[in-house]
């Protein structure tokens, strides 16, 4: 056990939990390709992704756990796997990372996001970082996200803006 808040647990993820994991992925990350695409458009949108966008974004949490299990952890709920996040550690640059991450919406707006982060953050301070980085886009499906990053600390933005040109046309 990582930490406890009420009937939650966060803990470290197992291999039994990552089927769950790949689950919750789909659901929280299906809103926010769905308006990347309508951003960007189809065509470009599926050259960025390189294939199917649910395989990407689940290898990406299951190849961090082949390396790196203790830097996936897991929210559950009366057995039940109900949330996640995932990080890096960069000891060389003092740098903790968070990554993909993401509650089921029957559980948000409950802080739980802000309690994974919380924890993640301790983590990282108790490991010697001095920087905590997380990416997140500006887009609707992302406010949430935006909003549990700040009522965390995060308070230093770097926008970029990616420019699209169609040359098809």
């Amino acid at each position: 056990m990582i930490a406890k808040r009420n009937d939650v647990l966060l803990r470290h993820a197992g291999q039994d939990d990552l089927v769950s994991l790949d689950e919750i992925t789909i659901i929280c990350y299906e809103p926010i390709q769905r308006s990347y695409t309508e951003i960007v458009g189809e065509a470009f949108s599926d050259t960025m992704i390189n294939g199917d966008w649910k395989a990407r974004k689940i290898n990406q949490v299951r190849n961090l756990f082949a390396k790196h299990p203790k830097n996936v952890w897991v929210l559950e709920k009366s057995d039940n796997i109900i949330g996640y996040i995932s990080f890096f550690i960069n000891l060389d640059k003092k740098l903790g990372i968070i990554d993909n991450n993401g509650i089921l919406p029957d559980y948000r707006s409950k802080s739980l996001g802000s309690f994974m982060y919380r924890q993640v953050l301790k983590h990282f301070k108790n490991q010697g970082l001095h920087f905590a980085m997380v990416e997140t886009d500006l887009d609707e499906p992302h406010i949430p996200a935006r909003r549990a990053y700040e009522a965390v600390g995060f308070n230093r933005q770097h926008r970029i803006v990616n420019y699209i040109q169609d040359l098809t046309k």
